[in-house]
C-alpha cells in the first residue's frame, strides 16, 4: 500500500486507522494533498468529500454526534480552516469528538505575502481540547515528535472528555508524490480511568434524605437506561422532582418533561411549595430561559453541580458543591442509600404538570393553525422510534411544549446555539444512522445553511420540514424587538427567496403546506420512500403564530 511521501500525512493516516477513526471528511485544495492521498489509500477509513468547509464541519459533527466517534476533518491550508469554527465551538460544548487536520504552508513563509498563509498555528483555539502542530522534517528524532504528538492528539479527542482537536501539518512542495510506507512509530493507546467520589457519599444521602424539597434538573444528552433507572427511583421518592427537556432524551412518566408549559402555573400560591431547597444538575445545555430566571431569582439553599470535567459552572449563581464526577457514577452510588421522607415536593409539581396539561389540550382545541398548531401536527406523525433534529432558535422552544411518548430521539446544537450548521449537522447525523431522521427547522436557518445539500453523501431517510414564518419570527416574540416597528426589521430577515425554487435546484422533492389539510397530506408525501431527501416547506402567518403563542402562556397562566 503506497501513501504520501511526506511521513507526517502517512503517519496520520496510519494512526487514526489503527486507533479507530473510520471517517474522514475531506474539502478540496492543493496543500492538503498528502493528507488526502494518505487518507484515500487507507481501506478502513471512509473518506467523504464536502465541499464547503463550514457545511462540512457540522457535517462531521453530526456524524461523530450518532457514532461517538471521533471523526477527521481535513482541509486545505489558509482562510479553510477558519471555516470549521462554528462547528467546533458547537463540538467543544456538546463534547463532541472531532480532529481537525489542516494542512498549511511552512511557518518561516507566514506573514510574508505568501499566498493561503495566515498564522494557523492554534487558530481555533480556546474551543479545542488540544493543538499540535506537526514538524515538517523527516529525521528520525522528527519522526518519533510527529508520531508521539498524533497519538496524544487522537487521544485527547475522547479523553479525559470529547471534543475537538487541531493537528496542524506544514507541507513543503512537491505535495503529490507518493512512496512505500517508512518505519512506523509506536502507536501509545490511552487507558481510560473513571473518576469516583471520596467515600463520604453518606453525607450525600443524608442530605437527600433529609431535605424536603429536591429538584434534579437535566440538560442535553443521551443518556443511558442505567442513568434512567437511576433517575427514576430518585423521581418516586416524596421529596424529589426530576425536570427534563426535549434534548435531555429522557422522557418518561416519572419525569416533568415540559418545562416552559408547567412553569406558567407557578404563581405567587404555590411558589413556596415548589422551590427547591436542594438542586441536582447534570448534563448539557438547558433551552428554557424560564428556569434559568427562575432558580437564578430562587436561589436555592444549595446546588450540586454534576460534571466531571467543569463541576464549577454555576448557571443558576447558586452553586454550592462542584462534584467532579460523571452523572452516572454519581447517581449509581447513591442508588438505595435516599430514603424517603413525608414532603410533597414531588406531588406538588405533578398536580402543576397535571393541571398544565389539562390547559395546554384545551387550548389546542381552539388555535387556528400557526406555528402551535403545526408542531402539534408534526410530532404526533413524525414516525415512532425515530430521530428528530432541531434547528435554533424557534423549532428548540417550541418541541419544549408538548408530551414526548412516541421514542423519539431529539438533537439539536445547544452548545453554541447558532443557526449556522443545523441543516448539515442532521445531513451528518441521518448518514451515520442509516434510520429515518426529521429536521424541524425555520426559513431562515434553512437558507443560511442551504449548502448544506451541496454533498454527494445525503441519505434518502433525511426528511426536512421547514416553518417558513416570515423570517426571524421568534423577534416579534421576545420583548424589545416587538415593541419597536422601526427596529423590527433589523432583527426579522424575511429571506425573500423562492424556496421551492431553492429545494428543486438540488434535485430534491417537495410539497408544500399552508393549512391543516395540506399539511397532513404533506406529511403522508414527505414520509414515503425517496431515492434523495425529501422537504416540506409550511407557511405560516408572520404576525399570527407569536400572537397565538403569547395568549397560550397567558391562557396557561391563567388556568
Amino acid at each position: 500500500m503506497r501513501t504520501s511521501d511526506h511521513f507526517s500525512a502517512a503517519e496520520l493516516a496510519r494512526l487514526c486507522a489503527a486507533k479507530g477513526v473510520r471517517h474522514a471528511v475531506i474539502s478540496p485544495g492543493s496543500r492538503n494533498a498528502p493528507l488526502v492521498i494518505a487518507f484515500s489509500n487507507r481501506p478502513e477509513i471512509q473518506c467523504l468529500q464536502v465541499i464547503d468547509e463550514r457545511s462540512a464541519a457540522f457535517f462531521a459533527l453530526g456524524v461523530a454526534q450518532q457514532l461517538h466517534q471521533p471523526v477527521a476533518l481535513i482541509c486545505t491550508s489558509g482562510s479553510a480552516v477558519l471555516n470549521y469554527a462554528p462547528a467546533i465551538a458547537e463540538a467543544f460544548y456538546q463534547r463532541i469528538p472531532l480532529l481537525v487536520i489542516a494542512a498549511d504552508r511552512p511557518m518561516e513563509w507566514t506573514d510574508q505575502g505568501e499566498g493561503q498563509t495566515i498564522r494557523q498555528q492554534d487558530v481555533l483555539m480556546p474551543h479545542l481540547r488540544k493543538s499540535v502542530q506537526l514538524p515538517r522534517h523527516g529525521d528520525p528524532l522528527s519522526r518519533w515528535h510527529c508520531g508521539r504528538l498524533i497519538n496524544e492528539a487522537i487521544g485527547a479527542t475522547l479523553l479525559p472528555v470529547p471534543g475537538p482537536v487541531q493537528v496542524n501539518v506544514p507541507f513543503e512542495e512537491p505535495l503529490y508524490a507518493t512512496a512505500e510506507p517508512m518505519e512506523e512509530v509506536r502507536l501509545i493507546a490511552p487507558v481510560p480511568v473513571e473518576s469516583f467520589l471520596l467515600p463520604d457519599r453518606g453525607w450525600r444521602a443524608k442530605q437527600l434524605s433529609g431535605s424536603m424539597k429536591v429538584m434534579v434538573l437535566v440538560g442535553q444528552g443521551v443518556w443511558g437506561d442505567g442513568v434512567k433507572a437511576h433517575l427514576k427511583q430518585l423521581a418516586a421518592l416524596p421529596q424529589c422532582s426530576v425536570l427534563t427537556e426535549a434534548t435531555s432524551n429522557l422522557d418518561d412518566p416519572a419525569f416533568i418533561t415540559c418545562i416552559d408549559r408547567v412553569l406558567e402555573g407557578v404563581n405567587a400560591t404555590n411558589e413556596a411549595d415548589l422551590k427547591p431547597d436542594v438542586l441536582i444538575t447534570l448534563g448539557g445545555a438547558i433551552v428554557s430561559k424560564r428556569i434559568k430566571t427562575l432558580l437564578r431569582t430562587w436561589k436555592p439553599a444549595q446546588h450540586w453541580h454534576v460534571d466531571a470535567v467543569h463541576p464549577y459552572q454555576d448557571t443558576y449563581q447558586s452553586l454550592t458543591h462542584g462534584i467532579a464526577v460523571q452523572p452516572h457514577i454519581f447517581l449509581a452510588q447513591l442508588e438505595g442509600q435516599v430514603q424517603g421522607n413525608e414532603s410533597l415536593y414531588g406531588e406538588a409539581w405533578r398536580m402543576v404538570d397535571d393541571r398544565m396539561r389539562r390547559r395546554h389540550e384545551i387550548v389546542l382545541k381552539h388555535t387556528p393553525f400557526c406555528d402551535l398548531a403545526v408542531f402539534d401536527v408534526l410530532l404526533q406523525h413524525v414516525p415512532e422510534g425515530s430521530d428528530v433534529h432541531v434547528a435554533n432558535s424557534t423549532a428548540a422552544r417550541y418541541v419544549q411544549l408538548f408530551d414526548r411518548t412516541r421514542g423519539l430521539r431529539f438533537f439539536s446544537n445547544r452548545g453554541a446555539s447558532g443557526i449556522d450548521g443545523c441543516t448539515s449537522t442532521a445531513v451528518g447525523a441521518a448518514f451515520a444512522t442509516g434510520k429515518t431522521t426529521t429536521l424541524i427547522t425555520g426559513d431562515v436557518a434553512f437558507c443560511y445553511d442551504s449548502n448544506a445539500f451541496w454533498n454527494k453523501h445525503l441519505s434518502p431517510l433525511l426528511k426536512v420540514i421547514v416553518i417558513d414564518n416570515g423570517g426571524g419570527n421568534i423577534f416579534r416574540y421576545i420583548p424589545g424587538p416587538d415593541n419597536d416597528p422601526e427596529l423590527l426589521h433589523w432583527f426579522e430577515s424575511p429571506h425573500g427567496r423562492d424556496l421551492p425554487a431553492l429545494v428543486k435546484s438540488y434535485g430534491l422533492a417537495c410539497y408544500t403546506a399552508r393549512d391543516q389539510a395540506s399539511l397532513i397530506s404533506g406529511l403522508e408525501d414527505l414520509y414515503k420512500p425517496h431515492d434523495r431527501p425529501a422537504i416540506l416547506l409550511i407557511r405560516t402567518d408572520a404576525e399570527l403564530s407569536p400572537t397565538v403563542l403569547r395568549g397560550y402562556f397567558n391562557e396557561l397562566a391563567s388556568s
